[in-house]
């Protein structure tokens, strides 16, 4: 089995894999204050709870943006599982072209993303990632990743909205397609939630103009924890949902490193 880990500035996301199939997918809240032994009970009780063993693991790969928690869950891994850990970074083999003028700024849960959306989607493709922050990765006919856009999450929105002023507090964030509302719930939920998606879909209409393609020959790849609320809000194109995306490519990452790590 392959254990993989995205650590993300809110949640951890974790996918066990058995030869070629997913076989768990979890979710551990990111705290910077824990030790690597209360994420090792963490990783046992998540691993417990899905029926999975912690024994038969030949190995483990993590991307994260949240480079403090990197080691500890390293560790935590290792004392888990028994296995050593790859941290995808810039000495890793990825076999993704990345067209960014500095490469050590792209966030690894991206490039993972990217290989993933590479090898299971058509090209061009843009992958639409709703987590902490909301993201929109370019790939194009080649596979080479362009750049991305990166502006305030879901969550983070609601509640600095919140936190920010007198009369309005945070609502509890789901699936929602009103267009306004006429109580605060609804006002709140339109602006944010419905907001966030005519976001993505205009500017995934502007990417896609600038770069001299046509609508239909783009895929468009929704995922994070997030991903599955906006969906429904979508309107003007179909998204794929895909909730391993960026474990998918740290799963082939991996595979491609079989041999010792490659620039």
């Amino acid at each position: 089995m392959l254990f993989t880990a995205d650590i993300g500035n809110t949640t951890i996301t974790v996918v066990v894999y058995k030869e070629d199939r997913a076989i768990l997918l979890g979710r551990i809240n990111t705290d910077r204050r824990k030790t690597s032994d209360q994420y090792a009970y963490d990783l046992k009780n998540l691993l417990e709870s899905k029926k999975c063993s912690t024994e038969g693991f030949q190995g483990a790969i993590i991307s994260s943006v949240v480079p403090e928690l990197s080691p500890v869950l390293k560790t935590a891994i290792k004392e888990t599982l028994g296995v050593d850990c790859l941290m995808l970074d810039l000495g890793v083999k990825t076999k993704l072209s990345i067209k960014c003028v500095n490469r050590g700024e792209l966030g690894a849960d991206l490039v993972a993303g990217a290989v993933g959306a590479k090898q299971k989607y058509s090209l061009p493709c843009l992958i639409w990632d709703l987590g902490t922050a909301t993201k929109i990765s370019v790939l194009d006919k080649s596979g080479a990743y362009l750049g991305c856009t990166i502006s305030a999450g879901i969550k983070m929105c609601i509640e600095h909205l919140g936190s920010g002023t007198s009369l309005l507090n945070p609502i509890e964030i789901k699936a929602y397609n009103k267009s306004f509302g006429n109580v605060t719930f609804d006002s709140i939920a339109s602006g944010t939630i419905v907001g966030t998606a005519v976001m993505l879909e205009g500017l995934s209409e502007r990417i896609i103009r600038d770069l001299g393609y046509r609508k239909e020959e783009v895929s468009i790849i929704m995922t994070g924890g997030l991903a599955p609320i906006i969906r429904d809000s979508v309107e003007k194109f179909t998204p794929v949902l895909d909730k391993t995306l960026i474990n998918d490519g740290l799963k082939l990452i991996y595979a491609y490193n079989q041999g010792g790590k490659k620039t």
